[in-house]
């Protein structure tokens, strides 16, 4: 299940959403598009049935948008703003601590 991570704050509105990194002191403004995608994450834990969603009434492939939605979800994740719990969390271990 995907999650925002625990320093992101985040509020949508009409226009989008927009995300607060606490850690990095760094906005993330989302446009309508990536406020559904971001909506899914954090309402359902995941993106399942999105692409059928926005392809099917618009006459898109659904197989292309959930490549696209697949790939900016990834571009959250390596960015720390969304954490997938169902992977383990990585343990950093520190060198004095050995």
């Amino acid at each position: 299940m995907l999650t925002p991570a625990d320093h992101i704050h985040h509020a949508t509105g009409p226009r989008g959403t927009a995300v607060l990194d606490l850690r990095r002191g760094k906005w993330l403004m989302l446009d309508p598009d990536a406020s559904k995608i971001w909506q899914a994450v954090t309402v359902r834990g995941g993106t399942a049935g999105l692409a059928d969603e926005i392809a099917v009434p618009t006459g898109q492939d659904p197989q292309a948008i959930s490549s696209r939605i697949n790939a900016f979800v990834d571009e959250l994740v390596v960015a720390g703003v969304l954490v997938d719990t169902d992977r383990p969390r990585r343990v950093h271990r520190r060198w004095w601590r050995r």
